[in-house]
């Protein structure tokens, strides 16, 4: 099929004006993948951190694909915390985005992209903005970032099941999504803890709702009646913020005393510095208890505590989530559903499936789920990020190579889309420059000819 009707079908089969700035590498989703298309090609990941820890993991994990996938590529993250990278192992290949303002409070988390300067940056092949969050992504901003950034030559990544399409990249779960980023851990045996215990890592209120304490007594009462009868002895690792309310409100204290005695007859809780006794029974050794001794750790530690953890683990955030999926793919996962998470629940309740992640009361476990049993290995399969994302980055890869081989014809195409205003513009456009390009071939070609006629009759 000719070039021409190739993007003319796209243009068709486009069902909103946004999805024609994905020409290029639809044109080429099919092609294969040669080493000459990504040999020294210059990639440049943005990533503004904006809240917690997650974007900075799932920008690494990217990061790592893309240098195991295009191995003669130089790959380098733009950041505003590039000391957050070095906590985890990242130390080259880092270029520091800074306040326009000087402003340094909190690294500058969550500055749009035009309150931010660059001194000495290469000049990208490929951009990747990783990943879009809040709002959505605004090209115009980011120009003033990069002048030479256009919709041909720089792409997005949703965060998971994001909310503000469009994506190149829409990771997540469900429809039109590219999968989970999984990844190989390289992890530090812990040795803080003994086993057997269970594992809370979860937000408080009201920043992720109202109902972090309810999750946490859901949880608490599924745990012990499930793991009672199994061990005299249990230990429960908590966050901080829990064993803080345990400490200053009485209500919440009482209500955990009322589901743990109906099964140990024994609480205490254990604080950095000290070990207090919630209550106890003399004439029974059974005992829980609660560990907030633990956390925060390392990513490299806390991903050991998952692993030596019992089956049944609560946790919140979508990186989390994807580490237990990644390290320990026969464990149970109870999720904190965060307001703005609602969509990816509703999506892991479909596909893994898992009927308790349709509603905060149930995702953080119910005595009703206490023999659920969940198989990672098929949602694994049909949700790798490996498989389905790395076919749409090998396309854009390919065509990053085809328009530096043809600029003047995708210069004139980006105009052609920029400058229109629905498809049948663009596609009447289109079959004008076609129409164009076809006499001038043929006029070449005559005139090719005419020059042959004239050799051969001297």
């Amino acid at each position: 099929m000719d070039q021409f009707d190739s993007i003319k079908k796209i243009v068709k089969e486009s069902k909103s004006y946004e999805e024609l700035y994905n020409i290029p590498w639809k044109l080429y989703h099919s092609s294969k993948l040669l080493s000459k298309y990504y040999k020294n090609i210059s990639i440049g990941i943005f990533n503004i951190p904006c809240g917690g820890f997650g974007d900075i993991i799932l920008t690494k994990t990217f990061n790592d694909y893309l240098i195991e996938w295009y191995p003669t590529a130089k790959v380098r993250i733009c950041t505003t915390s590039p000391q957050k990278y070095n906590l985890i192992g990242i130390t080259d290949n880092l270029i520091k985005l800074e306040r326009k303002d000087g402003v340094n409070y909190d690294d500058g988390e969550c500055s749009p992209f035009d309150k931010l300067k660059v001194k000495n940056i290469p000049r990208f092949d490929i951009m990747f903005v990783v990943p879009i969050i809040n709002k959505p992504f605004n090209y115009n901003q980011f120009k003033k970032l990069i002048p030479y950034s256009t919709y041909f030559n720089t792409f997005t990544m949703s965060e998971y099941n994001g909310e503000f399409p469009p994506y190149t990249l829409p990771i997540g779960v469900g429809d039109e999504n590219l999968g989970i980023l999984f990844n190989n851990f390289k992890y530090k045996q812990q040795d803080l803890i003994k086993k057997p215990y269970a594992l809370v890592y979860i937000q408080p209120s009201p920043s992720w709702g109202v109902h972090a304490r309810y999750c946490f007594l859901s949880y608490l009462e599924m745990i012990c009646n499930k793991y009672s009868k199994r061990y005299r002895l249990f230990q429960i690792i908590i966050p901080e913020w829990i064993h803080e309310d345990i400490n200053y409100d009485n209500q919440f204290y009482l209500k955990i005393k009322k589901i743990v005695e109906k099964y140990y007859k024994n609480l205490s809780i254990v604080y950095p510095d000290d070990e207090v006794i919630l209550f106890e029974d003399n004439t029974n050794k059974s005992k829980l208890t609660l560990r907030g001794d633990i956390l925060p750790q390392k990513r490299e530690i806390f991903i050991s505590l998952m692993k030596d953890s019992v089956n049944d683990i609560l946790v919140t955030g979508d990186q989390s989530l994807t580490d237990i999926i990644s390290c320990c793919k026969y464990k149970i996962v109870w999720y904190q559903i965060a307001p703005w998470k609602q969509g990816l629940a509703k999506k892991l309740s479909e596909h893994l499936p898992n009927q308790y992640f349709k509603s905060y009361r149930t995702s953080c476990g119910t005595l009703d789920s206490i023999n659920l049993n969940i198989n990672w290995k098929v949602f694994m399969e049909k949700y790798d990020f490996r498989k389905k994302g790395k076919k749409r980055i090998n396309s854009i890869i390919i065509a990053n190579y085809h328009q530096k081989k043809n600029k003047l014809f995708f210069n004139q195409l980006l105009e052609i889309i920029q400058k229109s205003r629905k498809n049948t513009m663009v596609l009447n456009k289109l079959r004008t420059l076609q129409t164009i390009k076809k006499k001038r071939k043929t006029k070449r070609r005559k005139k090719k000819n005419s020059k042959s006629k004239s050799k051969s009759k001297k």
